[in-house]
């Protein structure tokens, strides 16, 4: 499991964490099936499809899974049993149906056809470093990760986290960054880019297959515009797209490390999630730690 889309969270009172209750209670609040009329379902689910493998453990990091099961009723389904109904309504009845009447009636259909509905599930991978004090989930879907967050404090009672917060906006760090040419010794950029101007129409421009550092897109961040997301490669381990709200985006971890934990596997499911998780919690490690220098980021509690 090498993650594609990451945000960052401090964990806050670190010392009172404890991990031991969060791994004997993951399989007390699992992912149930949605009932008859329920929207969704959140839930811890095992690490590997019907194993008994909650969590995966290694330098100082604890990884563990979780679930959104929800029923999929499409807006035009409803909408079209609705003017049904309403047309039905009006020609026997020979009146006007108002608005409360509809929304009425909407609720009676929504109620109907809920059970009828398919369930789609959505995935939500996450850890906790220990040694580096955040917590790394592997999403930026804002409703999955305040899901995960309220499952959390459900399963331990309570549970601290901070989002990261730069003194100085990545967006201008970024800007900065192309119009000087003067990024950090470990960094490059890749070919891709967006900027946006300030006014309220917020027009946006995105590069694509295009060097972030030549001068169609400079030239615009020196007439005002901010960048608000690039594509960057670190080190020779990581290519991703960093967004102003400093949350990474179409993450690809180098073949090499990829080759490496192949090599360190024993063969199998889940030793090769062990050894890929091993090696991706270590380069995330030293990864957040640059991270928190390029945006002044305090890493304290």
């Amino acid at each position: 499991m090498w993650f594609k889309n990451i945000q960052f969270f401090h964990l806050k009172n670190i010392e009172t964490l404890d991990t031991n209750a969060l791994v004997n209670k993951l399989s007390e609040f699992p992912l149930k099936e949605c009932g008859s009329q329920e929207e969704f379902t959140f839930g811890w689910l095992p690490l590997i499809r019907n194993s008994e493998q909650w969590h995966l453990t290694g330098n100082s990091c604890l990884m563990i899974r979780a679930g959104k099961e929800e029923k999929i009723l499409p807006s035009s389904v409803v909408r079209e049993e609705l003017e049904n109904k309403v047309s039905e309504i009006e020609l026997l009845e020979g009146r006007r149906v108002g608005r409360k009447e509809k929304s009425d009636l909407k609720d009676e259909l929504v109620f109907t056809l809920r059970p009828k509905a398919f369930s789609k599930r959505s995935d939500i991978w996450c850890y906790l470093d220990l040694k580096a004090k955040i917590l790394v989930i592997n999403s930026t879907n804002v409703n999955l990760t305040e899901l995960l967050f309220k499952h959390l404090q459900t399963t331990l009672g309570s549970f601290s986290m901070a989002p990261l917060q730069a003194q100085v906006s990545p967006s201008s760090i970024m800007s900065d960054w192309l119009l000087k040419n003067d990024l950090p010794a470990s960094l490059e950029t890749g070919d891709e880019c967006e900027v946006q101007d300030g006014s309220e129409e917020k027009a946006k421009i995105r590069f694509k297959s295009l060097e972030p550092l030549s001068e169609d897109v400079t030239r615009h961040i020196d007439q005002g515009m901010m960048v608000t997301n690039l594509g960057l490669k670190w080190t020779e381990k990581l290519n991703f797209v960093l967004h102003g709200d400093l949350t990474l985006r179409k993450i690809k971890f180098d073949d090499t490390l990829k080759d490496q934990a192949f090599s360190d596997s024993q063969g199998g499911g889940l030793a090769d999630l062990d050894a890929n998780f091993a090696l991706m919690t270590l380069t995330l490690r030293e990864f957040f730690d640059a991270y928190c220098l390029w945006f002044d980021i305090n890493q304290q509690d």
